[in-house]
């Protein structure tokens, strides 16, 4: 075997021997771990190498060694093998996903909470953004003498709704009146292009009854500004603090950041058909120092798609993690399909 196989074979041993244990590593644990003979002090040159190469580091003068953020990326984009889940595994996600299939929205916010169950991480799924996305339905519901609810439906399978309310008393005739006007102006028409000049052209071309259904048209325009945004769901933001890798200091910067859905939907616009991973400081963020970022694109069409992801720990079993999202992902993009006719 060449020397330098060698000793990409012992990078691997030691990144899966400390994925495994939490503990470092040292040559004898590395020879058990390997496919081929080869001696301890042998190993411990190649170790003595691979160190030099800053892939893995010794913490004690007296311990073994632990990989480093550039051995996890060699480890990650060169050796790490995939792992296909058993086939009670694939069932028991697209049984549990199937289940909330009904709304895209029940569908993501189940697959992060399942996520996050399986793994033991923290959990994001984002919605088709809304960018793209054009009005199917406008519908009114009457909730009360002077109330009612507007409820869009776009193509990307959203569903927002705002209540409004009326100074006069509210009607069927009325309801029916709403529905025919918006759908009229609002059917295919792309969510962003529902602006506030729009909404006042619109006012203006309704005449005297404008004045009286200000209200409703305030409430539509909020309603499509919502489903241009990108949802967010995040599920396990708990597992974080129990991770020895987090002191509560970063924890707590951590759960600031999940909390804003803006930069979340920043960290996962970049689009690929594979899990991309994000390892300590290439995410660019010192809260984020000891902790991982893998996300994964769905696509239902062309035009529809979104993304999971998964926060956790740099020591985290990556080959088993990443089959597990992207089969999650793989089956989210199928029903997501499914559900809009795609």
């Amino acid at each position: 075997m060449e020397p330098t196989t060698r000793k990409m074979k012992v990078l691997e041993a030691v990144v899966e021997a400390y994925i495994q244990s939490g503990e470092p590593v040292g040559s004898k644990a590395v020879c058990e771990m390997l496919d081929f003979s080869v001696s301890s002090a042998t190993v411990r040159n190649d170790m003595a190498e691979i160190a030099s190469l800053g892939l893995i580091e010794q913490t004690h003068t007296s311990s073994g060694r632990v990989p480093t953020e550039l051995g996890y990326r060699v480890y990650i984009d060169k050796l790490m093998k995939p792992v296909e889940l058993e086939q009670r595994e694939k069932s028991f996600i697209s049984d549990t996903l199937y289940m909330s299939a009904n709304t895209p929205e029940n569908l993501l916010e189940t697959s992060a909470k399942l996520l996050s169950d399986i793994t033991g991480c923290a959990a994001i799924a984002a919605s088709p953004t809304g960018e793209s996305a054009v009005i199917r339905r406008v519908s009114f519901v009457q909730t009360g003498n002077y109330t009612a609810l507007v409820v869009i439906i776009t193509s990307t399978g959203s569903v927002k709704t705002k209540l409004f309310r009326c100074d006069f008393l509210i009607t069927p005739q009325l309801i029916e009146t709403f529905d025919n006007i918006m759908n009229e102006k609002l059917v295919n028409m792309p969510v962003t292009a529902v602006t506030p000049a729009f909404m006042q052209t619109t006012a203006v071309s309704l005449g005297e009854m404008s004045m009286i259904v200000s209200n409703m048209l305030l409430a539509v325009h909020d309603a499509a500004k919502d489903a241009a945004s990108t949802g967010v769901f995040i599920r396990g933001q708990s597992n974080l603090f129990t991770m020895p890798e987090l002191a509560s200091a970063d924890g707590k910067k951590v759960m600031e950041m999940l909390g804003h859905s803006s930069e979340l939907a920043k960290m996962l616009s970049a689009d690929s058909d594979k899990a991309d991973v994000l390892i300590g400081s290439e995410m660019r963020n010192p809260a984020f120092a000891n902790l991982s970022f893998i996300v994964t694109h769905y696509r239902a069409s062309d035009g529809c798609s979104g993304a999971l992801a998964l926060i956790g720990p740099v020591r985290m079993n990556y080959p088993k993690i990443i089959s597990t999202l992207e089969y999650v992902t793989e089956t989210v993009g199928m029903f997501l399909g499914e559900m809009l006719g795609f």
